[in-house]
């Protein structure tokens, strides 16, 4: 998504973050930029403590913890990974199963084969698919418990999760705490993570599609945003990435996705499922989730004068 700055007269401050292999950016509209430089850098604290917790390559992480466990043992995980997995199973709720974090050994065998579908065989795929599924998670959301079932053959596998679609937004989620707590209290900002996902407040925030969707369109894809969150999916930086569960494919059903939700991480999460979802099923998912998604047609330019390649639902 493009970004333009909010039209307020205040002073703007902004500052860069690395965390989750990519790059954070928070935009603050401050009078006063000493403490609004201050709520940055301490929302960027929070991002790497979250950034702990869920990375599959951090062996002291919950993600970690619960690919340890085995059918009947229980693990305690941090609040904010209980978080992350209730929000996890909603949206996976919402969209019929389309949005699920338990691909996690379908997405290492994929990179294992250079995102590359054709060259893994069928035994593999069938394999990677039987040891997902958020029905072997067990969550007790008092208590902070975790434990795993079967998985789909009876075997005691790893639940390898996988956040990719979802932490980022999750983490700006979590920043907004930060940045409207009682220590800075900030209501003016825009954060980023790496223009996948915006997360904002105030504004207004101009907020259109960009790439090689721009000018392709006769809808009003330039939004004027005061609160709330934007995402988009593709494929033009990472390639096929993205799963289609139900399928047991890559999601293929739409060019490029974009929703729009009050919290970043429904958003991240919508606009990976809708990769994969006909227009029935993002109907009902936009519906439970209250969100809007817009969608971009396989089509070549020279198809556009026939039919709009984009169209929002929901």
């Amino acid at each position: 998504m493009n970004v333009t700055a909010s039209d307020a007269q205040r002073p703007q401050v902004v500052r860069t973050h690395r965390a989750m292999n990519t790059a954070f950016t928070a935009t603050i509209l401050s009078s006063d930029a000493a403490l609004a430089a201050s709520a940055a850098e301490a929302a960027f604290s929070r991002i790497d403590v979250i950034e702990g917790l869920l990375s599959r390559f951090n062996d002291t992480s919950d993600v970690s913890l619960i690919a340890a466990l085995k059918p009947g043992e229980v693990g305690v995980v941090a609040p904010e990974t209980m978080d992350v997995l209730t929000a996890s199973a909603r949206v996976c709720a919402a969209t019929g199963g389309a949005f699920d974090p338990t691909v996690g050994p379908v997405m290492r065998r994929l990179k294992k084969a250079g995102m590359a579908w054709n060259k893994m065989s069928e035994e593999d795929l069938e394999d990677a698919f039987a040891r997902g599924g958020m029905q072997r998670l067990v969550l007790d959301v008092e208590h902070r418990r975790v434990s795993v079932k079967a998985d789909r053959l009876g075997r005691a596998t790893p639940l390898e999760l996988d956040f990719g679609g979802i932490g980022k937004g999750f983490a700006l989620d979590e920043c907004a705490k930060i940045l409207e707590g009682e220590q800075f209290e900030m209501t003016d900002y825009l954060l980023d993570a790496g223009t996948s996902t915006q997360l904002m407040r105030g504004g207004p925030w101009k907020i259109g599609v960009g790439g090689v969707w721009k000018g392709r369109t006769r809808l009003d894809t330039v939004l004027e945003l005061r609160d709330g969150a934007v995402s988009g999916s593709g494929f033009e930086l990472q390639g096929e990435h993205v799963v289609d569960v139900k399928r047991k494919r890559a999601a293929r059903r739409w060019a490029q996705t974009w929703s729009r939700a009050q919290s970043a991480a429904v958003s991240d999460a919508l606009s990976t499922a809708a990769l994969s979802m006909d227009v029935a099923e993002l109907e009902r998912a936009c519906k439970e989730l209250k969100a809007r998604v817009l969608v971009a047609h396989n089509q070549k330019k020279a198809m556009d004068l026939l039919r709009d390649p984009l169209r929002w639902i929901g």
